[in-house]
């Protein structure tokens, strides 16, 4: 009838080799509730079994947050999620915003180094996948702390970042 050959789920294929490289499977499995052969095979994409979403759930928790395997799933629908980042924000909006646009203009300098040199590694891509990650993450804390400000009190909002910004002139 059908046999497939090759895997169709390149991005969490990669995803689950990375996660695999990066982890001591026998701890993770332990802590997440699963077998530790049991998650072998499920990371194996030659492996006919499949993680299921609970078992993602628990393997996140017990990695404390590793992303890995839900950006990798993601990907594969053309999707990507954004974790908002529990580190401490800028103490302005202007800071936030130079903050993010350093990022980026760090992502855009590395792709055209990697371009001019013709090659990429499996490294240098997972960092700057890492930093492209970072970058939307500072974004998305960006876009809330704007939300946030504008709508509660927007004029008062306004009259505040005016006065810090000409006291700072």
């Amino acid at each position: 009838m059908f046999e497939q050959t090759c895997s169709k789920h390149h991005h969490f294929d990669s995803a689950c080799s990375r996660f695999a490289a990066s982890h001591s499977l026998a701890e993770v499995a332990r802590a997440a509730g699963i077998g530790e052969q049991v998650l072998r095979n499920k990371l194996n994409p030659a492996q006919p079994h499949q993680l299921t979403a609970r078992e993602l759930v628990a393997i996140y928790h017990a990695t404390e947050g590793d992303e890995t395997l839900f950006d990798g799933l993601l990907l594969e629908c053309g999707l990507t999620a954004v974790a908002i980042p529990k580190a401490d924000r800028a103490p302005s909006l202007p800071h936030q915003a130079i903050d993010l646009n350093a990022k980026i203009a760090s992502i855009g300098q590395r792709a055209l180094e990697l371009t001019d040199r013709g090659r990429i590694t499996r490294s240098e891509r997972n960092t700057l996948v890492s930093v492209a990650t970072s970058a939307m993450g500072s974004l998305a804390i960006l876009i809330h702390d704007i939300e946030a400000r504008f709508q509660a009190v927007p004029t008062l909002a306004c009259a505040s970042d005016i006065l810090m910004q000409t006291m700072t002139m």
